[in-house]
């Protein structure tokens, strides 16, 4: 608990997190006094505040009771509590009049019209009874009334409540700041300073004496004049054959290297087209090693064959995209039907070069930065009763990606 309360007492030292529980402490009492201490009590309200369905209630018992009298002084004093929410009150009610009669709330709404006599207002007593020449019977002498309460009382309990809660926040800050402080502290540290003798610092240490060190003396060689200096080493080339992983016997016999290996795509894909998917739509997005975007390349079906569902592709697109170029270049791989068809051939060479679907067929893709490489590994053509070799049941379609 000790542990939870130092804690606490930390946490509230950041001026944000004092701010946000003194903000919550506050809310807590507001919420308090408004709904348990002070709470809201409403007393002789009219009509006017009724809820919507509770208003039409109350005017449809105000008609009824003026169809049975006809009294049309109640019936416009019925009509003046309803207030501003009289017409409206009035417009829902002949939505649903109940066991009213639409004569019945025609004549009460000619009887409360602004040409009749202006409506009298509210008695205190809401038990009085008013009589057709408007006289108002039923009320209490004026002796007889009940005086309303004082607001003295309740501003005096206001005030201790007020006191109460002061003493208790106070009590509080007392508590999480002051508490383990020691008040006489400033003072015991400046009388501690006073008797504190001021520091004595020991003897110099001697200067370090340097310590002289002899030279190393080598032996000398004595040359003789009638010896000739060696001659320098002469800077030799590189062997550019083991450089290029030729050794000297192939270099000698004449034997060709070992071809360098291939470069290696920035990206591959593998996509597949079935039967039924009539929205077949694949695009990839590739980037350089270091994350630059390079381009795109995707395969969408471009042409179909027959009527109804599902869609008989004949053709796919397959296009590649590079971001340093101003065009998309495209290829279209044809079934044998549509490919040997003129009609259709001369309508698809618009969107890019034709191409006859073959097992294992492959094509490139160039373009100002990059080259793709395209390869149809397998396919098969639907049974359908459709012209032979027309439309592809399945079809598996691999895309490399290369820079130039």
């Amino acid at each position: 608990m000790e542990n939870f309360l130092s804690e606490f007492r930390e946490k509230l030292k950041v001026p944000r997190n004092l701010a946000i529980f003194t903000g919550v402490i506050g809310l807590i009492l507001g919420l308090i006094l408004a709904w348990g201490v002070f709470p809201v009590k409403w007393k002789d309200a009219s009509a006017e505040h009724l809820r919507a369905d509770e208003r039409v209630v109350y005017l449809r018992n105000a008609i009824n009771a003026y169809t049975m009298t006809g009294r049309v002084q109640e019936a416009q004093l019925a009509w003046a509590s309803l207030g501003s929410n009289a017409v409206k009150t009035l417009e829902d009610l002949n939505q649903s009049p109940g066991f009213l009669y639409t004569e019945q709330i025609e004549r009460y709404a000619q009887a409360v019209d602004t040409s009749a006599p202006a409506p009298i207002v509210l008695p205190e007593d809401n038990n009085a009874v008013v009589k057709d020449d408007g006289t108002i019977i039923g009320l209490r002498p004026a002796d007889e009334t009940e005086e309303p309460e004082k607001k003295e009382k309740g501003l005096l309990w206001l005030g201790i409540i007020l006191l109460v809660l002061l003493l208790v926040g106070a009590g509080l800050v007392w508590w999480f700041f002051f508490k383990d402080k020691n008040v006489e502290l400033p003072f015991k540290l400046k009388k501690r300073n006073e008797e504190k003798p001021s520091p004595t610092f020991g003897g110099l240490r001697p200067a370090a004496t340097p310590i002289k060190r002899e030279p190393i003396q080598k032996p000398v060689k004595e040359v003789d004049e009638t010896e000739k200096p060696e001659e320098e080493a002469k800077p030799s080339l590189p062997n550019l054959a083991s450089l290029f992983g030729l050794s000297d016997r192939q270099k000698n016999s004449g034997e060709a290297a070992e071809p360098l290996p291939a470069a290696k795509p920035v990206a591959q894909f593998m996509t597949t087209y079935m039967l039924g998917d009539d929205m077949y739509d694949e695009s990839f997005t590739f980037d350089a090693p270091n994350g630059e975007f390079l381009g795109e390349c995707g395969v969408s079906s471009s042409d179909t064959i027959g009527v109804g569902e599902p869609k008989k592709v004949s053709a796919f697109d397959i296009w590649l995209f590079d971001k340093n170029d101003i065009q998309t270049v495209t290829k279209v791989v044809m079934s044998k039907h549509a490919f040997n068809d003129a009609a259709t051939r001369q309508r698809l060479e618009i969107r890019g070069e034709p191409i006859m679907a073959d097992d294992g067929k492959q094509f490139v893709l160039e373009t100002a930065t990059l080259r793709l490489e395209a390869k149809l590994l397998s396919f098969q053509y639907g049974d359908l009763p459709l012209p032979d070799d027309s439309y592809f049941q399945r079809a598996t379609m691999e895309l490399a990606i290369y820079r130039k």
